[in-house]
């Protein structure tokens, strides 16, 4: 079975009108340089040289001691305070700056545990109930000493960190004065001789502000899960050095960042700064065993790599006619035209490129899709029931007028967007090998409907166990869609279904999770701490209605499990601990551990400070 798991964000590049295969690039890239401190670098292409713009000191225009949110401030120092707490776990110091003397809290690590899950690598616990907080450090002394004499790994085996995620102030409670009460959630991961720990707690702390530096007055656990590893090896071992060292491009493409190619490649290239092109799997020669295909920014070659017997990747892009030069979004690995071998699409700004596979020895670009300019992903499957993979396409924003994207456009709705660019249903009706045919019938069969939310990403699943293949689509400014397939004509029944999750809907990916067999439904949006600390004030947006506020409190909520009942879908997504994903590109199903149960997999990623604020 391939697998393929696309993270996708797009921000804009110039449409690219070509009708034809011939467009294709195939030019070599010059080896980069090393200096990456050079402030001047000629680009690979020698089309000129780049300079790198100045950073923009943020903290000099985004200070919130100076734009009306004290609580900003105020969180800004607790953080700092609740860093300092996350080193003492592993190493010796003192509470006397961080806590107050009449500190009370609750033991950090209930004594009353519940097993939930075991198996042969893992054990899970849950804590059931919570000792009220007593006057005194002992509890968190004692936390923090069992966990120093505990570790036994280096510096890169263990983290505690910390988020608040929401925040009040208060005045005096009783004879303790409190300043302002925070609602944090904390992680600690340490590595001991016989195993891994991974602890999960969310705290309610009270603050009280003293001079510069605020202390901790009370700390009160409200919920607790850990993990223990059963085995003292890691269950994952990094292999992408081993696999990929023998191709010259590992060294001299791959290994660099994106910050390296930022300042190598021409301006005008555009390249991605917010998301990475995707990847997709597949048996491309036939011999068995799945090999990759790898989409780039603009100016860097799309890269092929068969797999051989011994894991290793060969870099087959050149051979096989597909190391392509345009900003390449997504790619599909699939038989279109019912051959036997797998074909390839490729979705780049302004087409679709499909080529066919010639017996499983190279592609040849048969058909270009024209589709919007800025083109994010695909989806495939026979939605008509003929024998043949259609193909959906998801498209982002219409072309950039200079204030579409919306940054800075005071008029751009967000939060409940209709002005991104049409998504695109193609009808594969190819009648020979190779000679591929496909019609846009995105009209024709209802699925221009609520079709301009700028969307990031759709999949294909029977979700009422009728026999089609029915739609929903990820909409990262616009309500969700969920499209009812009916014959081979679509009903958007996301509002009817519960299933509209108004977020910035970044991927999707169905299971049955709970194997009742009906398939469930798991969006990947973003988490952030700030804007859960920002929305859930009584300032924010005062002036409007609650409902409207909770669309925008929703941006800041996470990701979504929706379970399905019956064809209508219930929300679990806290219940089932899931929605704290980070900043969410891709997600997906899968059963690691051959238990046949879905477990879920989460790609996070963003550009951040060096210094982490804990807030994404």
């Amino acid at each position: 079975m391939a697998l393929a798991m696309i993270l996708l964000c797009i921000m804009g590049c110039k449409k690219n009108n070509t009708d034809s295969v011939d467009s294709i690039q195939r030019e070599k890239i010059s080896n980069p340089t090393n200096d990456l401190q050079n402030e001047e670098n000629i680009s690979p292409n020698g089309m000129g040289l780049i300079s790198k713009s100045k950073t923009t000191e943020w903290n000099e225009i985004d200070d919130p001691s100076e734009d009306g949110w004290e609580t900003e401030f105020l969180a800004n120092k607790a953080n700092k305070q609740l860093k300092e707490l996350g080193n003492l776990f592993f190493e010796e110091g003192t509470l006397k700056e961080i806590v107050a003397p009449e500190i009370s809290t609750s033991p950090l690590t209930p004594d009353d545990l519940e097993l939930i899950f075991k198996d042969g690598n893992f054990e899970v616990h849950k804590g059931t109930t919570f000792a009220k907080p007593r006057i005194g450090t002992q509890y968190l002394e004692n936390e923090l000493k069992s966990v120093r004499q505990a570790w036994t790994g280096s510096e890169n085996d263990n983290h505690a960190k910390f988020k608040i995620i929401g925040i009040k102030k208060e005045k005096e409670i009783g004879s303790r004065k409190i300043d302002f009460n925070t609602e944090v959630l904390f992680s600690i991961n340490f590595r001991t001789e016989k195993n891994v720990i991974e602890r999960h707690a969310k705290w309610a702390v009270q603050w009280k502000q003293e001079n510069e530096k605020p202390k901790i007055v009370t700390i009160n656990v409200l919920s607790f899960n850990q993990t223990t590893s059963l085995i003292a090896e890691k269950i994952f071992t990094d292999v992408t050095g081993s696999a990929l060292d023998s191709n010259s491009c590992y060294k001299t493409q791959l290994a660099y960042g994106m910050n390296h190619w930022l300042s190598r490649l021409p301006v005008r290239a555009m390249l991605n700064r917010f998301g990475t092109p995707g990847i997709s799997v597949g048996d491309v020669n036939g011999d068995g065993l799945e090999d990759i295909y790898l989409c780039q920014e603009p100016g860097l070659p799309n890269r092929l790599f068969i797999q051989k017997e011994n894991g290793t990747l060969i870099d087959s892009s050149a051979e096989w006619g597909v190391n392509w030069l345009e900003d390449s979004r997504s790619s599909i690995i699939a038989d279109f035209d019912n051959d036997g071998d797998q074909d390839l699409a490729v979705a780049s700004y302004g087409m679709v490129i499909i080529a066919n596979n010639e017996k499983q020895k190279g592609f040849v670009p048969s058909v270009i899709l024209n589709t919007s300019w800025s083109t994010a992903s695909m989806a495939a499957a026979d939605y008509d029931n003929d024998g043949l993979l259609d193909l959906y396409v998801c498209n982002y924003v219409e072309e950039d007028n200079g204030e579409s994207i919306g940054v800075t456009n005071n008029q751009f709705v967000y939060h409940d967007a209709e002005n991104g660019a049409s998504n695109a249903l193609f009808k594969n009706e190819t009648k020979e090998p190779g000679k591929f045919s496909f019609a846009n019938v995105t009209e024709v069969v209802g699925l221009n409907i609520n079709n301009t939310r700028w969307s990031f990403a759709a999949s294909w699943e029977d979700y009422d166990n009728d026999g089609d293949q029915d739609l929903y689509v990820a909409n990262d400014y616009g309500r969700n869609n969920l499209y009812k397939n009916d014959g081979g004509k679509f009903i958007d029944v996301a509002a009817n279904t519960g299933t509209e999750d108004s977020a910035s809907g970044m991927s999707v990916t169905w299971a049955d999770y709970d194997r009742d067999g009906r398939m469930d439904l798991y969006v990947s949006n973003m988490f952030s701490a700030a804007g859960n600390r920002i929305t859930g004030q009584q300032q924010f947006k005062s002036e409007t209605n609650n409902k409207i506020r909770d669309r925008f409190r929703r941006f800041a909520r996470g990701n979504t499990l929706l379970r399905n009942i019956e064809s209508t879908f219930e929300d679990t997504s806290i219940s089932a601990g899931v929605n704290m994903g980070r900043w969410a590109w891709g997600s997906n199903f899968v059963d690691l551990n051959n238990d046949s149960l879905a477990d879920l997999i989460v790609a996070n990623g963003y550009l951040t400070s060096k210094e982490e604020t804990g807030d994404l």
